[in-house]
């Protein structure tokens, strides 16, 4: 049976982007788009999904509304519901949307992965989240595309300790080697020679790296086949007990001890230039430090 999604966005970007990734990730999957209400219904006049993907705050009629005609539609009611929105960032809202009837909640900004995860959990599917993410076509403040990273070179390892730092700093992220960009914005799937495969074993790229990173952070890396093309994903995790800094200055990398860096709103890695960034860095790490802190609680019975 094909699973059938509709994407209701008045963003037309994100929901183009939203497609892209349902048709990667799930083998043979039909993709339908919608930018407000009345479109959406008027997509499933004839068209019924199998999950639909909403954001709340639109012209039109909002996500409540949108979700309550649904529940209302005898023909429509049974299909599962998931708010993706910049207006979920509160413990309070995104409640209310629980309680509200969707089936599942996210927040502006996402891991692509975090979208698949929720869709696999609603729908009992089984996603390919790699091949979406090396097909996206886009780079995004958790994720970013290299041809290739030379670890013969100081530069070389200066430069990936530097995005490092910056993704750890970020809430973590992930770099993904063999996808060139030959214009730019233009990104092209080309993989990673088979013959330079072994120079990214985990442990000689986190050596590679270690002396440029205060504190340590251990990335994690591995080999993702894609028909008979192979990348390297490099998984960097999120900074823990304290933000990390440079340990070592490499001008060429524009790498200097004793500064922050992180993702910046241009997906680039790079100094923090402003009061707002840096509250934005102390924001997310105190956000990320309470989280951990509240899962190690232990419960009272």
């Amino acid at each position: 049976m094909t699973t059938k999604f509709l994407v209701v966005d008045d963003d037309k970007y994100l929901a183009e982007v939203l497609k892209e990734l349902f048709s990667r990730a799930y083998h043979g999957a039909e993709v339908r788009v919608a930018l407000d209400n009345d479109g959406a219904f008027r997509q499933m006049e004839r068209y019924v999904p199998s999950l639909i993907t909403t954001d709340i705050n639109r012209p039109g009629g909002d996500g409540y509304e949108f979700l309550t005609r649904v529940r209302k539609d005898p023909m429509l009611r049974h299909i599962p519901v998931i708010a993706v929105s910049g207006a979920n960032k509160s413990d309070d809202v995104q409640l209310r949307q629980y309680r509200h009837g969707f089936n599942a909640v996210l927040s502006k900004p996402f891991p692509l992965q975090e979208l698949l995860s929720k869709i696999d959990e609603v729908l009992h599917l089984r996603s390919n989240p790699d091949a979406a993410m090396i097909h996206a076509g886009f780079e995004s403040r958790d994720r970013d595309y290299k041809e290739f990273i030379d670890l013969t070179t100081k530069s070389g390892r200066a430069a990936l300790a530097k995005d490092v730092i910056a993704f750890a700093n970020y809430g973590g992220g992930t770099i993904i080697l063999g996808v060139s960009e030959p214009s730019p914005g233009h990104f092209l799937p080309i993989g990673v020679p088979d013959s330079l495969v072994a120079k990214f074993e985990s442990t000689h790229l986190n050596q590679a790296i270690r002396p440029f990173i205060d504190p340590p952070i251990h990335v994690t890396v591995r080999a993702v086949q894609d028909g008979i093309r192979t990348f390297i994903f490099i998984e960097i995790p999120p900074a823990k007990r304290t933000l990390l800094l440079a340990g070592k200055k490499n001008e060429a990398a524009g790498l200097y001890p004793g500064r922050i860096y992180t993702r910046t709103t241009d997906v680039s890695s790079a100094e923090t230039q402003s009061s707002a960034e840096l509250r934005e860095v102390l924001s997310r790490f105190l956000q990320s430090t309470m989280k951990k802190a509240n899962k190690s609680l232990p419960t009272s019975g």
